[in-house]
């Protein structure tokens, strides 16, 4: 018999917590009116993750790390909808438009992006489905990811995100050189991270702009742009 609750009264990470500590097999399927979204795991550790359209955001990250370009990707989503049940990563290693290495890095990063968004749900109906196995012609890791790690790192982004959006309300803020220093006098030393933002400010690109050039998630970039905003480098305006 499935467990079903909701995420109002029963936190996605706390949930997460018993999968893996009961080193659980099945399926997670979260649900929001406008949304849904199911998690596979496999002993505890999580193997797959399932949302609509989960195969252009793989796409997507392909296309934001430079490996591959937006006409392959629509190229390789035609054929898996011509054939049905032949796996959208292996269709793009088979027309050689990218090699098993990258798919599968660009794979890992998909789910845990996926994950992290999830822990943002405070509210929607979860079901967990003991011994249920991904399709098997869904994307899946090679090397299934410890869910503890995605406990924790979820949580800190969570928290994290909360002190961004107070400055940072959305991602399509643009980034610009401050007029004015909030300490002309003190020292900033930045990191390599920062230093890679704050290099390509330009008044023009967007949070969403950065991600993509970079290769980043939204999250890191907001991230980096916050602590230059908290230096008084930057500025950001809609």
């Amino acid at each position: 018999m499935p467990l079903v609750g909701n995420l109002r009264y029963f936190a996605l990470h706390d949930f997460l917590y018993l999968v893996a500590r009961g080193r659980k097999t099945g399926s997670l399927v979260l649900r929001q009116p406008a949304a849904s979204a199911t998690l596979f795991f496999d002993t505890g550790k999580l193997v797959s993750v399932v949302r609509p359209q989960s195969h252009e955001r793989v796409g997507e990250m392909l296309i934001r790390t430079g490996k591959i370009t937006p006409a392959q990707l629509q190229a390789a989503l035609h054929m898996q909808s011509a054939v049905g049940t032949r796996p959208f990563g292996t269709i793009l290693v088979e027309q050689g438009y990218i090699n098993e290495a990258d798919l599968h890095v660009s794979v890992r990063m998909a789910i845990e992006t996926t994950v992290y968004e999830l822990f943002t749900w405070r509210e929607g109906e979860f079901e967990f489905r003991a011994d249920e196995p991904p399709p098997p012609d869904e994307i899946q890791t090679p090397v299934p990811l410890l869910v503890e790690s995605l406990i924790m790192e979820g949580v800190r982004r969570v928290d994290e995100m909360r002190r961004i959006k107070e400055r940072i309300p959305d991602n399509d803020m643009v980034v610009r050189l401050s007029a004015r220093r909030d300490d002309p006098g003190g020292e900033v030393n930045l990191t390599a991270d920062e230093w890679r933002v704050f290099a390509r400010v330009d008044a023009q690109q967007s949070i969403n702009d950065f991600a993509q050039k970079l290769g980043w998630d939204t999250f890191q970039v907001s991230s980096v742009v916050f602590g230059l905003l908290v230096y008084g480098l930057v500025e950001v305006t809609p």
